[in-house]
């Protein structure tokens, strides 16, 4: 028996492993099934049934793949709850307007079961680029930026963003207050070329798509 147990061990180290599974796959061990999701721009919640009276269990293993068009999708864990009781998760490490495969394991010490239902997602598209309205010369060295105020109630803030010349692209200021749609721009000295660029934010710092731009000569 022992003999045996050593060259099954053997075959099991030639065998390139699925990325799905452990180091040992045990079919005993429970699948996560009834799983329901709830998604966002940038964060995807899962909801499953509980597996609270599966004792044998150490937890649950999360894995998430980037669709991919006309390849089998690569899957890889990005998180594990060393507790049973969980029938919960949240992952933020997505982007907008993408879509993901996610499937579930659990797991005893090295083992792991065989993975559960595909759960496809997309999540939602980014918000809507700020539209800048107007850009003017109003006094000495100040030039006035003017937008039309996001729609979306998650926005709370913009960034200014400003390209001097041929200079690269950098942030100079913020505004905050979804409802405010000026910056005046008090450093834009005479003799310079100026483009402007607006990103609007909401309170877990997803941005919007980046604005066109406006460009001004300061005479």
């Amino acid at each position: 028996m022992r003999k045996l147990a050593k060259i099954i061990l053997s075959l099991c180290l030639l065998v390139p492993l699925n990325p799905l599974f452990a180091f040992f796959t045990d079919v005993t061990l429970p699948k996560v099934t009834g799983v329901k999701k709830l998604v966002d721009k940038s964060s995807v919640g899962f909801e499953w049934k509980s597996l609270e009276k599966y004792t044998n269990i150490s937890g649950i293993n999360i894995y998430r793949a980037k669709a991919r068009v006309g390849k089998n999708q690569v899957y890889t864990k990005i998180a594990s709850i060393a507790n049973r009781f969980a029938t919960h998760f949240v992952d933020t490490n997505v982007e907008p307007n993408t879509k993901y495969f996610y499937t579930f394991t659990t797991y005893s010490g090295l083992s792991e079961s065989l993975y559960g239902d595909i759960v496809p997602v997309k999540t939602m598209p980014p918000y809507k680029k700020v539209k800048l309205v107007s850009l003017r010369k109003v006094f000495k060295d100040t030039v006035k930026l003017l937008w039309v105020p996001s729609s979306e109630p998650q926005i709370y803030k913009y960034k200014i963003f400003r390209k001097k010349d041929n200079y690269p692209w950098a942030y100079i200021d913020t505004v905050k207050g979804r409802l405010y749609p000026e910056y005046i721009d008090t450093t834009a000295f005479r003799g310079h070329r100026y483009s402007y660029r607006v990103v609007a934010f909401d309170a877990n710092e997803m941005p919007s798509v980046l604005s066109d731009e406006l460009t001004i000569e300061v005479k």
